[in-house]
C-alpha cells in the first residue's frame, strides 16, 4: 500500500490546478507517494493541460461531475493509502506541510483527520477550524445576525477564538479545502456521505470520526494557501448547493425538529431575496435582466428542492 496519496478535486480550474498539483509534488518530494487529479468534467481544457504537464499524475476524470466527496472517494479506492491527502484545486501547499500533518498524525493515533493553517493569497489568515454548527449558531447565520454583527461571541466561539490556535489542537472540524485523513479511518467510517454534493461534507465526516471516537486536529506549524471558492465562482448554483447541503446535515445530525426549522429559515430568507433582487439588480439592460432571471431561477430551484424530499 502507498503510503500517501493527495487528491486533487478541479472544476474548471484550469492553472489553478497545475498550480495545486505543482505544489503536492513537491511536498510529496522523497515520498512512497501518488498524486492524483481527480478532475469532475471540466470544460476548460484542465485535463489535457494536466497530462501535457504532469505525465506523472494520475488523471482521473469524472464526466459525470459527481461532487467533492464522492470524487475523493473514487481516488481512495483506486489508490488505497495509509494517509490520504483531500485537497480542492484552490490550494498550493506549503512544501512541509503534509511531513507536519503526516507527523502528527504518526504520534496520535487516536487522531484520524489533521488540517493546516490557510491563509489567502496575500499572507492574510482564513479562519481554518470550527465547532460543529448548533441550530443556534445556524439560524443566526441564516438571518442576518451573523452579518450585521460578523464578531459577535457565538461567531468568535464557532471559530475558536477563544482557544489558543498558535499551537496543535483537537478540534471539531477543519476546513474541507485541505486535509490530511488517516487511510484505515477513512474506510473506517465509508469515506464521505456522496449525499453532500459540495458543502458540509468535511464536517460531517469529522462529525462521524467523532462518533467512532476518533479525533480531529488543527496543526498551525502546516500552512496553505487558499483562493477561496475559485472552483465555484457560480454564485447563485453555489448558494443552492449550500442550503441544502446545510438542511441536510441538520436533518441526519439533528432530527427532523431541527431540520424543520432550518428550512423555515432558508425559505423566509430566500422569499426575502426574492422580493429584494428587482431593487438589487433592477433590469435596465438586456445583461442586468438576464442577471436578474438567473437569481430568480435560482431561489426557485431552491425552494422546490426545499420540498419533501429535503426530509431525505
Amino acid at each position: 500500500m502507498t503510503e500517501m496519496a493527495v487528491v486533487v478535486v478541479s472544476y474548471n480550474t484550469r492553472e489553478l490546478t497545475l498550480a495545486a498539483l505543482a505544489s503536492a509534488r513537491v511536498a510529496t518530494d522523497g515520498r512512497d507517494a501518488v498524486v492524483v487529479a481527480a478532475d469532475n468534467g471540466s470544460g476548460d481544457g484542465t485535463c489535457a493541460a494536466v497530462r501535457a504537464a504532469f505525465p506523472d499524475v494520475v488523471l482521473l476524470e469524472n464526466p459525470d461531475n459527481p461532487g467533492y466527496g464522492p470524487a475523493i472517494n473514487r481516488a481512495a479506492a483506486l489508490h488505497p493509502a495509509v494517509y490520504l491527502c483531500a485537497m480542492n484545486a484552490d490550494v498550493m501547499l506549503a512544501p512541509a506541510s503534509l511531513q507536519t500533518l503526516r507527523a502528527y498524525l504518526a504520534g496520535h493515533p487516536e487522531c484520524a483527520l489533521a488540517g493546516p493553517a490557510l491563509a489567502y493569497p496575500d499572507g492574510t489568515p482564513q479562519r481554518s477550524c470550527k465547532r460543529f454548527p448548533t441550530l443556534g449558531q445556524a439560524l443566526g447565520e441564516l438571518l442576518g445576525v451573523h452579518a450585521l454583527l460578523p464578531e459577535n461571541r457565538w461567531v468568535r466561539r464557532f471559530y475558536y477564538a477563544d482557544r489558543d490556535l498558535s499551537r496543535d489542537t483537537p478540534v471539531d472540524c477543519v476546513s474541507g479545502a485541505v486535509m490530511l485523513i488517516r487511510g484505515d479511518a477513512f474506510a473506517r467510517v465509508g469515506g464521505f456521505d456522496e449525499g453532500f454534493r459540495m458543502y458540509f461534507e468535511e464536517t460531517d465526516l469529522c462529525r462521524r470520526f467523532r462518533a467512532a471516537g476518533l479525533g480531529v486536529a488543527f496543526c498551525p506549524d502546516a500552512r496553505a494557501v487558499h483562493h477561496l471558492g475559485a472552483s465555484t465562482r457560480e454564485t447563485s448554483a453555489r448558494q443552492v448547493e449550500y442550503y441544502l447541503s446545510y438542511v441536510r446535515y441538520f436533518r441526519k445530525h439533528h432530527g427532523r425538529a431541527a431540520r424543520a426549522a432550518l428550512t423555515l429559515a432558508v425559505v423566509l430568507g430566500t422569499l426575502g431575496r426574492m422580493a429584494g433582487l428587482p431593487v438589487r439588480y433592477p433590469p435596465l439592460d438586456r445583461r442586468r435582466a438576464a442577471l436578474l432571471r438567473a437569481k430568480e431561477g435560482a431561489c426557485a430551484r431552491l425552494l422546490r428542492a426545499l420540498g419533501p424530499s429535503a426530509a431525505v
